[in-house]
């Protein structure tokens, strides 16, 4: 058993070919070396040919047939006509349909898929990335507030407490003069001669 998948054929339609030919010969026949008289093998061939060009990869069902005929005779020689047919059914593979794209199309398309995929999937990672980077910031710049606050804070709890500013003079109160009690200490005495 074989698993070989074939393409489907379909006749494309008939196919039919003759060949004629006028030659000499004597009173039994064409003479034998005659190089103009065509032959079923020269007609099989040319009906696969036609059959190639309408469009058909092979042509099932040949048949041939030889015909000869005397036309006239005389004396010498005989003229004959023959012909040759050749006729068979011209096959083609069966054509895609446009709803069905082919294999290579298929796996074009898949490709897209996955290459749209992908992009995506990078696309989303490179958002939660800086989404997490910017995460980080805002954690890393609360941190580094809080820690300025407790700096301030040790600071303040360190500095002695400030001594309360002098009341200031008022145009309504008089500057009262003071006087120190306490005598200038004397100076030594010295002589002069």
């Amino acid at each position: 058993m074989s698993n070989t998948i074939r393409a489907a054929m379909a006749p494309l339609g008939p196919v039919h070919v003759r060949l004629t030919s006028f030659v000499r010969g004597d009173a039994k026949g064409p003479g034998i070396g005659i190089m103009n008289a065509p032959t079923a093998a020269e007609a099989t061939a040319e009906l696969h040919r036609v059959a190639r060009v309408a469009g058909a990869d092979k042509v099932v069902s040949v048949a041939a047939d030889y015909r000869r005929a005397a036309l006239a005779g005389g004396t010498t020689s005989t003229q004959w006509r023959i012909e040759v047919q050749a006729w068979g059914t011209a096959m083609a593979p069966v054509k895609v349909e446009p709803s069905e794209p082919p294999e290579e199309q298929r796996a074009q398309d898949a490709d897209k898929v996955k290459d749209r995929a992908k992009d995506q999937d990078a696309a989303k990672q490179a958002q939660d990335a800086r989404a997490d980077a910017r995460d980080s910031a805002e954690q890393a710049k609360s941190r580094e507030a809080a820690a300025a606050e407790q700096v301030a804070a040790q600071h303040v709890e360190a500095a002695p407490p400030a001594a309360a500013p002098a009341p200031a003079a008022s145009a309504e109160t008089p500057a009262v003069a003071t006087t120190d009690s306490t005598p200038a200490p004397s100076a030594p005495a010295t002589s002069e001669r």
